[in-house]
């Protein structure tokens, strides 16, 4: 084998080499490190999962999740003091009072204490209203604390399901209520419409 071979040969190994290593580093750029995605996982609860499905891999929604983290750090989120608890409990129960009447205007509402209670707890306001696509923002923002009531309140809005309209939004406005009380940070016993209260964890509530 002569001179000129060897090096053509030896040009074409290095060649490949190089090849393989560039693929190499360009898929593991796009992994998230098992680390980190243990803690994605543990972070974000039920809405981790939900996320896999809405994106369609966990590559995808492993990137949307660690942008939700990063534009968490940047918040200055405080807690709520025990007559804003209060304040936003007495709505609530106004809220519930509502169901029985006109279950969506309700419904309607139960996401206008929810926004009022996150934008004043430091958590980004959406100039937009209470839409669809605003609420989804906002939950997207809860999840980052609220990751299993956030992944909750999505789910009883899936549509499709074999339950009656005003059993549809019943379970939309307990979620609501559960994930109002975790983001308040726990009120503890939600009064009903008739005055008695129940553990928001222990029984469902008949608004």
């Amino acid at each position: 084998m002569d001179t000129t071979t060897l090096i053509i040969i030896g040009v074409a190994a290095v060649l490949i080499i190089a090849v393989a290593l560039a693929l190499a580093l360009a898929v593991g750029s796009n992994r998230v490190p098992l680390g980190n995605r243990l803690r994605l996982r543990k972070r974000f609860g039920g809405e981790y999962d939900r996320a896999i499905e809405v994106h369609g891999g966990r590559k995808a929604a492993e990137r949307e999740l660690a942008d939700r983290l990063e534009r968490h750090r940047r918040l200055r989120l405080r807690r709520p003091g025990e007559e804003e608890k209060a304040r936003y409990r007495d709505a609530w129960i106004a809220v519930q009072q509502e169901f029985v009447d006109d279950p969506e205007r309700a419904l309607r509402d139960s996401r206008r204490v929810l926004t009022e209670a996150m934008t004043a707890l430091g958590y980004p306001d959406e100039p937009s209203g209470v839409d669809d696509a605003s609420f989804d923002r906002r939950l997207d923002e809860l999840s980052v604390d609220h990751g299993n009531e956030v992944a909750a309140v999505h789910r009883s809005g899936q549509p499709g399901r074999d339950i009656s309209q005003t059993e549809h939004l019943r379970e939309a406005l307990v979620a609501h209520r559960r994930l109002l009380d975790s983001l308040l940070g726990g009120v503890g016993g939600w009064p009903t419409a008739h005055g008695k209260e129940k553990h928001p964890h222990k029984r469902e509530v008949t608004p």
